[in-house]
């Protein structure tokens, strides 16, 4: 493990942020390093894929940030090493390893699990406790485990808006992968059981996309290809207004994925019927946000979504409520925050710590 360095606690740190394609869309990669700009530290993304949904740098605030490619050979940052590199799943990791700084690794719900214990490594981050509990069982040790949630801007997803056009029907947004047990396929089912609700599903690839293809010919058996409309991606200069737009926001997975969907709704002041699976559950406080139903059910969830269409007052104290959750929990001011003492605490060493390292090597 590299050895950590002393740091002044008040000074900005230098960061770098690494990510490579094996990881999903939705991991909150370019949330996370933008909130750390604007909190006021240098951070420097380094991603194999750097046209594709790079961060934003922030306009105001004393931080930098910039977006490198990052070249599969050299380990190393030159005359400019960063105090931590945060890495992004187990490629990132391995090539984190070999940089002599202090690594923070992340493993996003979807992609790449750990083998075993991660090699270099002083702290591993899971944004649910779901995913806490998921890394364990991966070999994690508990030591290294920290859970701070993934974040959301606020400033940016907000109730207040313009709203996508929409028609006299009620309207239902699901965003997310469209592979199987994501979501989109129970969405779909649900949908023959809610009468003139139309469906709206944001993901997947831009072109040819098996799994829309698939959902396609779901939604066609079920009688409900003239509700259902497939968007493809759609990114995050659109997204609050489709949100927006929304009666209730669908996030019924069958197993766990990226939360960062639900987190956006909520931001928006939308009513969430979730899966009481993995980020979902953590996310949707039930009977206050939104519905949690079993995952799997297709009929659970039109019944949720049955009853939310029909009670207007309901719809808007769960997104009044969602809107507070997200500002209170996951607002990406409040993480930078928290990821700041938490990145301050593994670069300082006190004196005494540097003192007793000195004595053994001595010794």
């Amino acid at each position: 493990m590299p050895a950590l360095s002393e740091h002044d606690e008040e000074a900005p740190l230098r960061i770098a942020v690494i990510r490579t394609s094996e990881v999903p869309e939705g991991c909150g990669t370019a949330s996370t390093a933008s909130a750390l700009a604007v909190a006021g530290h240098r951070v420097l993304v380094l991603t194999d894929r750097p046209g594709d949904h790079d961060p934003v740098p922030p306009v105001t605030g004393p931080g930098e940030l910039e977006v490198r490619p990052l070249l599969a050979a050299g380990a190393g940052f030159g005359d400019d090493p960063p105090d931590l590199v945060h890495a992004v799943g187990p490629a990132a990791v391995r090539w984190a390893a070999g940089t002599g700084a202090p690594v923070v690794a992340s493993y996003p719900t979807g992609g790449p699990d750990p083998i075993g214990p991660p090699a270099g490594v002083v702290a591993v981050l899971a944004d649910t406790e779901h995913r806490h509990a998921a890394l364990l069982a991966a070999g994690v040790p508990r030591s290294q485990l920290r859970t701070v949630p993934a974040c959301v801007d606020t400033d940016v997803y907000t109730a207040a808006g313009p709203a996508l056009r929409r028609g006299e029907h009620p309207r239902l947004v699901l965003v997310g992968s469209l592979g199987p047990g994501a979501g989109a396929d129970t969405a779909i089912r649900s949908l023959a059981r809610v009468r003139d609700a139309e469906l709206l599903v944001a993901g997947g690839a831009a072109g040819d996309d098996p799994d829309r293809d698939r959902l396609f010919a779901m939604a066609r058996e079920a009688g409900v290809t003239g509700r259902v409309r497939f968007l493809g991606p759609v990114g995050d200069a659109l997204r609050p207004r489709l949100l927006r737009s929304a009666d209730v926001v669908l996030d019924v997975p069958g197993r766990d994925v990226p939360v960062t969907p639900v987190l956006q709704a909520m931001a928006c002041g939308r009513p969430v019927v979730g899966s009481s699976v993995g980020g979902s559950a953590d996310a949707v406080v039930d009977r206050v946000t939104g519905l949690l139903v079993r995952p799997g059910r297709p009929a659970d969830v039109a019944a949720a979504v049955r009853e939310l269409l029909a009670d207007e007052a309901m719809r808007a104290g769960y997104g009044i409520a969602g809107r507070d959750r997200a500002v209170s929990r996951f607002d990406r001011a409040r993480i930078a925050v928290t990821l700041t003492a938490l990145y301050g605490g593994l670069v300082r060493v006190p004196p005494e710590a540097e003192t007793e390292t000195e004595l053994e090597l001595l010794g």
